[in-house]
């Protein structure tokens, strides 16, 4: 079991714990219903010397269910035809995977990450018979096994260098202790009574003198011991390079078993051998491994092998992906193509019709089709969508230069006393505007690119797309700046000195300046608008330019009123006005003629007199404060 299952790489700190609660069943051996039978035949018939677990794949047919929680969410599984038997045997043995103790004690059948596991009943088991890091088996294949093992040799071998370095220093302990046992031991047997004192001591006297000589540097026992201590010194290090030449060769006798064996096994396998057509195909899809990845050939052939069935099997749906995708293809070339293709059909076999159609197509009809689709594409691109544009560009244009015209009126006028207004049109690059500019430049690059008019036909639907979206919602402000012209500017009002034409301030709103100030900005702006409207193209004044103006100055000072109706006039525009009595004497002062309106019998006077005759007829026809 353990080698069709591995711990996905993001959940590895659960992996020590997964492998503690599966335990025993990682070495349960998977056999196919069908030889069940003959495994537990052979397995019963001989003495095995060690725990072998069997599961029968035909009892776990159905789906698994696993917990919602449960640490099989946290497996990936081999590809296999024992799979779902796995999976029902995990299904069985399945833990709810909890974050604490708290939740733990609370959930029967449950797991730590530390590998505490609860049944029923509030019984709780660890087993930390060893750490968690140590003795993992799953995996799809055994590298963190071997990479285990390599480490337990290592530290055996550290713990075998230690004991063999104690073991040389007890022995130098011991052999030090002998020795001081073997000297009380001839104390104790010696009599004092028979000791030589004067003997000895000439006896130690002739040592030491002995000794001095011997410890002479310049002596031949000096240069002796020394030549002895090296040849002790060589010779030591000469046993340690011998013991591990030993080492060295009862390794390299077990590898070069091992290798027979192997190599054995491999010419087994191999029988007769590859051909040269299969070596030729296996050198052109697998590489092959130099003499330092031998030991890992096994390694290498199961990952080539999984590499080249998925490798197949993404090759198989490409297949079918591509025949489903022709095979479409092909019904779409039978719609399009009623004459010649009625009669095939849309299988795969059918195909090399397509295909001579399609050389027909290309040969004769195409070449027509394209020279006369480039055409087609050049004029729409030219007269149609390139003209709107220009067109739209060039109204703004024209706005731009009737401004200009009006602020030309507008200098004649008084502001303030000194000043004049200007009007300062901007243009408004508005984000759609700004995509249908990208868009053109595209298409005309695209226009130069030698493939066809394909680049030229994707540029052009691609700016066609935008203009039509931007009709359907005309409304928009994104659509109105690009299809209409007066959404394409703004206007900002400027007051000029008359005399160093130097720019007093610039307003952009109603924000700033007094009554008075706003009054005359907007009666300003209000008829240069209505000189604009009423101005037809090519002309200067405007051809008909009567505005009525009912009750005009009713809260207008008389500067106010005086510079609004010398706009007017600046303005080419014929104001009738209709105003109470007590306005007359203001546009006395400034116009030439007047209609009066009596209100009551809604009779009219229209008059061309000097304003005393005026004003004697209107104070002999109307009365009243109404009037």
């Amino acid at each position: 079991m353990a080698e069709l299952v591995e711990v996905k790489p993001e959940e590895q700190v659960w992996r020590g714990a997964i492998e503690r609660a599966l335990g025993g069943q990682r070495l349960r051996l998977i056999v196919p219903g069908e030889q069940m039978l003959k495994a537990l035949a052979w397995v019963n018939q001989r003495h095995n010397r060690l725990h072998v677990r069997l599961l029968d794949a035909a009892q776990h047919q159905g789906p698994a269910r696993f917990f919602d929680d449960g640490f099989t969410h946290k497996l990936n599984f081999a590809r296999h035809p024992l799979r779902e038997a796995l999976k029902g045997l995990l299904a069985e043995h399945d833990l709810h995977c909890v974050a604490d103790t708290d939740q733990l004690h609370r959930t029967a059948h449950a797991l730590t990450v530390q590998g505490t596991i609860s049944g029923k009943r509030g019984r709780f088991d660890k087993q930390d018979q060893r750490a968690l890091d140590q003795g993992w088996m799953t995996g799809f294949d055994n590298r963190d096994r071997v990479r285990q093992l390599a480490g337990e040799l290592e530290q055996a071998r550290d713990q075998v260098r230690t004991q063999a370095a104690a073991f040389d220093q007890a022995k130098q302990e011991h052999e030090t202790l002998r020795q001081q046992l073997e000297l009380l031991e001839r104390l104790d047997d010696l009599d004092f009574a028979a000791i030589d004192i004067a003997s000895a001591r000439a006896e130690l006297e002739r040592l030491h003198a002995q000794l001095r000589a011997l410890q002479d540097p310049e002596s031949e026992t000096s240069r002796a011991q020394q030549a002895w201590e090296q040849a002790r010194q060589t010779l030591q290090r000469h046993r340690g390079e011998l013991q591990t030449q030993r080492e060295t060769i009862g390794r390299l006798k077990a590898d070069l078993a091992r290798a027979d064996q192997r190599l054995s096994a491999a010419r087994n396998r191999r029988d007769s051998g590859l051909n040269d057509e299969q070596t030729a195909l296996g050198d052109g899809y697998l590489k092959r491994p130099d003499a330092g990845a031998i030991e890992r050939l096994d390694d290498l052939e199961r990952e080539a092998e999984t590499r080249l069935r998925q490798e197949a099997e993404t090759a198989n749906a490409g297949l079918t992906r591509s025949e489903n995708k022709l095979v479409g293809l092909m019904g779409k070339a039978q719609k399009e193509d009623t004459g010649a293709l009625a009669e095939v059909g849309t299988e795969i076999r059918d195909i090399p019709n397509y295909l001579q159609r399609l050389e027909v197509l290309t040969k004769e009809a195409l070449p027509e089709k394209l020279e006369r689709f480039l055409g087609y594409l050049n004029k729409s691109s030219d007269e149609g969508v390139t003209q709107l544009l220009a067109h739209i560009d060039n109204q703004v244009s024209i706005i731009e230069e009737r401004i200009a015209g009006l602020n030309e009126t507008l200098i004649q006028v008084d502001f303030q006393t000194g000043r004049y207004l200007h009007l300062e049109p901007r243009k408004v690059i508005h984000q759609a505007l700004t995509d249908v500019y990208r868009a053109q430049k595209v298409l005309r690059s695209a226009a130069l690119r030698d493939d066809q008019g394909e680049s030229h036909y994707r540029a052009l639907v691609d700016l066609v797309r935008q203009l039509r979206d931007a009709v359907e919602r005309r409304k928009t402000a994104g659509a109105r700046a690009l299809l209409d012209p007066r959404y394409r500017l703004q206007f900002f009002v400027k007051i000029i000195e008359r005399d160093s034409r130097h720019v007093i301030e610039t307003r952009t709103g109603s924000q700033g300046g007094s009554g008075g100030e706003k009054e005359i900005i907007a009666s300003y702006i209000l008829t240069a608008s209505l000189s604009y409207a009423l101005c037809p193209d090519d002309m200067g004044r405007p051809r008909f330019g009567t505005v009525v103006l009912d009750e005009a100055f009713s809260k207008s000072s008389q500067a106010v009123a005086a510079r609004i109706i010398e706009a007017l006039r600046q303005f080419g525009l014929h104001p009738l006005f209709i105003t109470p009595n007590k306005e007359m004497r203001l546009l006395r002062m400034h116009t030439c003629s007047a209609v009066l309106v009596h209100r009551r019998g809604q009779q009219a006077v229209t008059a061309s007199l000097s304003w005393e005759e005026l004003d004697q007829q209107a104070r002999q026809r109307l009365s009243g404060k109404d009037a």
